[in-house]
């Protein structure tokens, strides 16, 4: 076997890996991609595209909202705690990169919000043959990506480990790895980039430095295989530890993404409470995943109910849903008696299993997490809310929807009186995309040791970098952690290559 060596060696072929491959070979680098997976994309692969300023999809759908109206916005949304230089070059970078994308085959749909609130950054990727907002559609990007990776003798290893990242005098020199068949060797490199996602597929970090627990108080996506190996590799090369958070949401196990008729009913502006029957937010925020999500997870047990009766259905078989998302389109309650059937007989099983992301769903019942019940006493007792509680809420709540929300000032044209009929409530929790953080880089990816000097040699991109958001993922910027992660890959592999022909290189 010929000796393993190239310029640059990128561990993990997912969003930020693949396209730091390609930016680095643009620059006539040899390059290799370490991916212990099958297919290159990695969660990306999802999604449905990403975050850009002052595109000229934005220019041409009148988007007012610049550059300057990015940045300012994020760092205030931060507290201006993250890293300024790295926002600023991001966003300049963000609207030329649709053009780049473009350039290799990628099309888009055009610039779209993802909430009411949201700004309209979210550049959704065009699925071939349709000309509608489709889930997953960011595979195609991808897909063209690798191709292109191809195009410019970019060797990709797949079903590949890397096991450690070597030095030589405090330089970068090479990654070790696990060919699949366990055989190891060195693989030399001038410049290694890490992007390989995270920590979101291993429950025992999460515990340790979320403080969540799978299954019990969060149910995330578990993307197979991101265990924070690259995070792991980095630490043990002297790099620096931030606290990595969680690319928080919350969701409704076995539920969402699987019946999502009853999915988005239980997600619209109904009434909320906790175990003790108590309302908790403005449930106008419902529409929001981060926020609501932080909600719940100060809840007792980390859990919220959102309730629907019988009335307010009628209301939404009427008038239609309140809140529409892109995301899954759904505008009617038309399904609404055929997937509570499905649920509450336990069809519900191979649905998770065969339709979820990851182990989102996969051996959860949503029966165990939607409840229906001919009375609120029922309710509770199914539930475990306090049924006290309960009942002074919802006879509280009604009395708003004639004077107003006393409570959080929920809008009133989403006060929908609780009037009577068969009951049902949802089961919510912390669920999450992934982890996003964990060691410190400068704006050009260069990645920090625990004095904040530059580890020559070592750059990192895409969610194990990903640490301009603060404590709370800003979903005000739709498709940020997509966007983050394909401009954080073109500026390393650029930047990896700019070192190797500067000055600074050690051979």
């Amino acid at each position: 076997m010929a000796k393993l060596e190239a310029d640059v060696i990128v561990i993990g072929g997912g969003a930020s890996g693949i396209t730091a491959a390609v930016a680095a070979a643009e620059k006539d680098a040899s390059v290799i991609v370490i991916e212990k997976g099958k297919t290159t994309g990695g969660a990306a692969n999802m999604g449905m595209g990403l975050f850009a300023v002052e595109s000229k999809y934005q220019k041409a759908q009148l988007v007012d909202f610049t550059k300057e109206d990015a940045y300012n916005f994020l760092m205030e949304f931060t507290h201006h705690n993250t890293n300024s230089r790295l926002v600023r070059r991001y966003i300049e970078q963000s609207g030329e990169t649709i053009d780049w994308l473009e350039a290799i085959g990628v099309q888009f749909l055009g610039s779209f919000k993802y909430f009411e609130g949201s700004k309209q950054t979210w550049h959704i990727v065009k699925t071939a043959g349709s000309n509608l907002p489709a889930e997953r559609a960011a595979s195609n990007m991808f897909k063209a990506l690798t191709d292109r990776a191809r195009e410019l003798e970019v060797d990709i290893l797949f079903e590949t480990k890397a096991l450690k990242i070597v030095t030589e005098d405090g330089h970068v020199t090479g990654v070790e790895i696990e060919h699949p068949d366990g055989s190891t060797e060195i693989a030399e490199s001038s410049a290694v980039i890490v992007a390989s996602g995270g920590f979101g597929d291993n429950p025992d970090m999460i515990k340790k430095i979320i403080g969540l627990e799978w299954g019990k108080n969060l149910f995330s996506f578990r993307i197979p295989g991101i265990k924070g190996e690259g995070l792991n590799m980095m630490w043990d090369s002297g790099a620096g530890e931030n606290t990595p958070v969680l690319e928080q949401t919350y969701t409704i196990p076995g539920v969402t993404d699987v019946f999502k008729t009853v999915s988005e009913t239980m997600r619209q502006p109904i009434l909320m409470v906790n175990l003790d029957g108590k309302r908790f937010i403005n449930e106008e925020k419902l529409n929001n995943p981060v926020y609501t999500g932080n909600a719940i997870r100060r809840q007792k047990l980390q859990t919220g109910f959102t309730i629907i009766d019988e009335s307010v259905l009628d209301y939404y078989r009427k008038k239609g849903l309140d809140y529409i998302t892109v995301h899954h389109n759904v505008k009617t309650v038309d399904h609404w008696e055929k997937e509570v059937s499905d649920i509450l007989s336990g069809k519900g099983s191979e649905a998770a299993e065969e339709g979820s992301l990851g182990d989102l769903s996969a051996g959860l019942l949503a029966k165990d997490f939607f409840y229906a019940a001919d009375s609120i006493e029922e309710l509770c007792e199914k539930t475990g809310i306090d049924e006290k509680g309960l009942k002074e809420t919802i006879a509280q709540y009604n009395e708003f929807v004639a004077e107003g929300d006393q409570d959080f000032f929920k809008h009133q044209k989403y006060m929908h009186p609780m009037t009577g009929g068969r009951v049902y409530a949802a089961q919510h929790y912390p669920c999450g995309y992934g982890t996003l953080g964990g060691v410190n880089v400068t704006d050009c990816m260069e990645v920090l040791d625990g004095g904040g000097d530059k580890i020559p040699g070592l750059y990192s991109c895409g969610t194990d970098a990903c640490g301009i958001f603060g404590d709370t993922y800003c979903f005000y910027l739709p498709g940020n952690t997509m966007g983050f992660a394909v401009n954080s890959g073109r500026i390393a592999g650029y930047e990896a290559v700019d070192y190797i022909d500067s000055d600074d290189f050690v051979e």
